[in-house]
This record gives C-alpha cells, sequence and structure tokens, in this order.
C-alpha cells in the first residue's frame, strides 16, 4: 500500500509532456475570421488561382506564423491606416487564439466596395 503525503503529484516539466500542433489551414481559417472583426472589412477573400482555395493563407514554422490576407474594404476608407489597423488585430487574435508568435502578416486589398452597394448586400456591416 502506498502512503499519500498530502502533496498533489509531480507533473512533468512542459517539455516532456508533448506537443500541440496546429495546421497552416487551421492558422488560415482563424486568422480569416480575426480580419472579418474590423470595421470596414466586408469580405476575406480567396487566395490562389482556383476558387476553391482558402480565403487567407498561413505558414507556421515551430512556434512561428506568416499570414496572408486578401481584403475588401468599405468605400472610402484610408487604406493605410485601415490596413494597419487589421494587421494588428489579426496578430494579437492570432496570437491570443493560438500561443503562436507572429512574424509577418500581408494584406492585399483585392476590392473597395462604396458604402451604399455594401449596405445594400447586407455586408454592410463586418462579422
Amino acid at each position: 500500500m502506498t502512503q499519500t503525503t498530502g502533496m498533489a503529484p509531480a507533473t512533468a516539466p512542459p517539455e516532456r509532456r508533448g506537443r500541440t500542433i496546429i495546421p497552416d489551414q487551421v492558422v488560415s481559417r482563424v486568422a480569416a475570421r480575426a480580419a472579418r472583426e474590423v470595421d470596414g472589412v466586408l469580405e476575406v477573400r480567396r487566395r490562389g488561382a482556383v476558387p476553391w482555395n482558402e480565403r487567407s493563407s498561413a505558414s507556421v514554422d515551430g512556434g512561428l506564423a506568416t499570414l496572408a490576407l486578401d481584403v475588401t474594404v468599405a468605400y472610402p476608407a484610408p487604406l493605410r491606416t485601415l490596413t494597419d489597423r487589421i494587421r494588428r488585430h489579426v496578430a494579437a487574435r492570432v496570437h491570443q487564439l493560438t500561443g503562436l508568435a507572429i512574424g509577418h502578416v500581408d494584406i492585399d486589398v483585392t476590392a473597395m466596395v462604396p458604402a451604399q452597394r455594401a449596405g445594400e448586400a447586407g455586408r454592410g456591416k463586418p462579422r
């Protein structure tokens, strides 16, 4: 019979507990969702030549992620200010949700939609 001393069992150090791997595709989807949270972003467009490709792309190497997004924004919008806001928000949210460090966020503004047309299409507010 073993004796208990009232102390909690010792846990292995973090490096011996195993690894968590987050695939590029998951990080890409998290980044696309985070970009849509920014006011002024109407849509995160698909990247790549074929229409069923992902809306964004991510490359994860160890604990460092590099992100790329194609976005449609409301017109008129100060693009430099808006893309800086998107970049900061996406980096913060991806880090918060995945624990990955964000090395770089590329943003391509692929379209600007006038506010009236965006409202008519029911996409005036970001999701």
